[in-house]
């Protein structure tokens, strides 16, 4: 945790995982490579590593090499260009990372990312069909306690652009039309909110990540989840928080008996999935008939994902629109409304993304001056 908030001084925070690297590696050696947990230790030490030098600029990676004590190889001069050498030493180190720990999750996928398995011709071959849940529950624990922070500082938009398609779906709809919804995804509640004004009934939240479910549950309905209303309400926010996988997820014991949920809502949720026929299917199992599904994606073409989706760099994956409409339809939904739009801003440029809204079988979707029923 320490070694995170010198995020801000990357070259500090760089030379502080390297002696922290060396002192571990020195404490194996000694003790002959047994005992002691090192191995765990030192596989999270190389993983941050590996973060930190996938993500620094040219010019820093040129400055990291420039000095004379480094853990780069291919310094010496007539090496690599910079970006190619921290790419290399990035990689390198989450090699390392999954190789001195096999149960490291997060290692093995930002490995498969940054070697491109995923990359612009498409799925290819060996590349993940989507984060494994042991990558998600980690990268969100870790950052639970700074999340809101760093969004803020992304410019994150998609909580409150997912809470615009919702409310252009109630829209015309006395009082809360909807009496359920998922906030599949929830991480610490920044969709709550949005969501909760339209929600009658139960409003289920869930997540992967125990640490930003706990976060999420002490937010009331006035208080907390980007909430900072005049009304003292201090009922919570979300009537139940899941520790759940969506993709094989029951329907809630609040829901049991009833016809499903009303709405879905994921934000932000189906960049750690490549394939999305699994997840898709399950979210139709869980609704109702009609009910109306949100979620965003990072945006791919065609050109950059000849199979619909691709694995980036950053670890998530982008879909592009003509992928995620047939595998949407294959699961019994429809385009109601779609929205190309900016998810947030990453070292200075903005990141692809787009919105989809749809409904399943039949959904009432309101237009211009009424509205009207649409055959799905």
């Amino acid at each position: 945790a320490a070694l995170r908030e010198l995020r801000g001084e990357p070259l500090g925070a760089l030379h502080a995982y390297e002696r922290a690297i060396l002192v571990l590696e020195s404490a194996e050696q000694a003790g002959g490579g047994e005992g002691g947990g090192e191995g765990s230790y030192l596989s999270k030490l190389y993983y941050g590593y590996g973060t930190l030098l996938a993500d620094l600029s040219p010019e820093a990676c040129g400055a990291l090499a420039a000095q004379p004590q480094n853990l780069l190889l291919g310094t010496a001069e007539g090496g690599m260009p910079p970006a190619q050498l921290c790419a290399a030493a990035a990689q390198n180190a989450m090699r390392t990372a999954a190789a001195v720990d096999p149960s490291n999750a997060q290692a093995e996928h930002m490995l498969a990312a940054m070697m491109g398995e995923g990359g612009a011709g498409g799925a290819g071959e060996g590349a993940p069909s989507k984060a494994a849940p042991g990558f998600v529950e980690a990268l969100f624990d870790d950052f639970a306690d700074s999340f809101d922070r760093k969004l803020t500082e992304l410019e994150y938009t998609v909580p409150a652009m997912a809470g615009a398609a919702v409310d252009a779906l109630a829209r015309g709809r006395p009082g809360r039309p909807f009496a359920s919804a998922l906030d599949a995804g929830c991480g610490t509640g920044l969709a709550g909110p949005h969501l909760r004004r339209h929600v009658s009934g139960p409003l289920v939240g869930v997540d992967l990540s125990t640490k930003m479910l706990r976060i999420a549950a002490a937010c009331t309905r006035s208080d907390g989840c980007g909430v900072q209303g005049s009304a003292r309400d201090q009922r919570p926010l979300y009537d139940e928080l899941l520790a759940l996988d969506l993709e094989t997820m029951p329907l809630p014991h609040l829901l049991r008996g009833g016809a499903g949920f009303d709405l879905i809502v994921a934000a932000d949720v189906l960049v750690y999935f490549g394939e999305l026929g699994p997840l898709l299917r399950n979210f139709a199992r869980l609704s109702a008939a009609g009910a109306p599904l949100v979620f965003s994606c990072e945006r791919a073409t065609a050109d950059e994902a000849a199979a619909g989706w691709r694995l980036l760099p950053s670890g998530r994956f982008a879909h592009t629109k003509e992928y995620v409409v047939r595998e949407a339809a294959a699961a019994g939904y429809r385009l109601i409304a779609y929205e190309e739009m900016t998810p947030r801003v990453e070292k200075g440029v903005p990141v692809r993304g787009h919105l989809f809204t749809l409904g399943l079988v039949v959904w009432e979707a309101p237009v211009q001056g009424g509205a009207t029923k649409e055959e799905l």
